[in-house]
């Protein structure tokens, strides 16, 4: 089972070997390929081949790269992972409207909860008033619970002028984040032969991966949670740009790779302990259980816990 979120931010050359990626800087790396579930390329000076990507693809790895801004640009994904593709794309196309509505409630009910757990954790006041929206959620949210939970919220976890559109430290941190659990949330949707653009919410003509943006939304404080409460970020989010005229705290490498490295990190799913990773495999099996059965209930979603590596026996 692919577990590797692998990082790679100064120049290399990268190469296969007996399904062995060698990864070429000052001495060589070499990592199973059958570990690899997301490679993150940060440098603009890593190159590789034609051949390296096919094999990544044919053990169902995920490529990320970043741009100039060590951002997500660019995800690569396996073209085809399941042996009934054509079945899973007709079961979630035929999907009606009054199920993916109740889809949707179910998510963005497990992304307030989450919210509010996040802010327990962190040590900030709120959580109880975040975590009574969750039974205000209807069928499709109609009533915009989700946006109104996440203004709140956000004040909250970090300052009351916080503002999510501003371009600073604290807003790349969390883009960074989501980005690399948005591909491994994809990765998963794809290997269970979903389509990506057909979300359940999300429905942008603009957008390749609409479903898997429905999906990373419960996902999304385990991210804020690891800004919010690693010491390492605080300068991040404590440096308002609006304040002065000094350059604001920015991303750096350290930030990256302990954002990266949340993949590996605990959720409760199905009442155990399982890293995010292997909890994006188990929300894609569960949404595929829903759809052909017509039941949204069936869809798992994760719960959020404190901050903690998971480790296989």
């Amino acid at each position: 089972m692919a577990w590797r979120t692998v990082v790679i931010s100064n120049p290399a050359r990268l190469r296969i070997d007996n399904d062995r990626l060698i990864i070429i800087q000052e001495s060589s790396t070499p990592l199973p390929l059958e570990d690899i579930a997301v490679l993150v390329i940060e440098s603009p000076q890593v190159t590789l081949s034609s051949a390296v990507l096919a094999r990544l693809a044919d053990h169902g790895a995920m490529v990320i790269v970043c741009g100039p801004s060590h951002l997500p640009i660019f995800a690569g994904l396996p073209f085809a992972g399941h042996c009934r593709l054509t079945a899973v794309h007709r079961l979630q196309l035929e999907t009606t409207l009054p199920f993916r509505k109740r889809c949707w409630q179910r998510i963005v009910q497990a992304k307030i909860a989450n919210q509010a757990e996040c802010l327990r954790l962190a040590g900030r006041d709120g959580a109880e008033a975040i975590a009574r929206m969750v039974d205000s959620v209807q069928s499709g949210d109609t009533g915009n619970v989700e946006s109104a939970a996440a203004r709140e919220y956000f004040r909250k976890l970090f300052r009351p002028d916080f503002d999510r559109r501003i371009e600073y430290g604290v807003n790349s941190a969390l883009n960074y984040g989501y980005a690399v659990i948005r591909a491994a949330v994809a990765r998963s949707l794809a290997a269970y032969g979903f389509l990506l653009t057909q979300g359940i919410h999300h429905c942008s003509e603009l957008n390749a991966f609409n479903l898997a943006d429905d999906f990373l939304e419960p996902f999304r404080p385990i991210v804020d949670l690891c800004v919010a409460s690693l010491p390492m970020f605080r300068d991040l989010y404590e440096n308002n740009p609006n304040e002065s005229s000094e350059t604001p705290a920015q991303l750096q490498k350290a930030h990256r790779e302990q954002l990266a490295q949340l993949l590996a990190c605990q959720v409760r799913i199905q009442g155990e302990r399982q890293s995010v990773l292997q909890a994006t495999e188990i929300t894609a099996a569960s949404f595929g259980a829903a759809c052909r059965t017509g039941d949204p209930k069936l869809i798992k979603l994760p719960e959020l816990v404190a901050l903690r590596e998971h480790r296989y026996e």
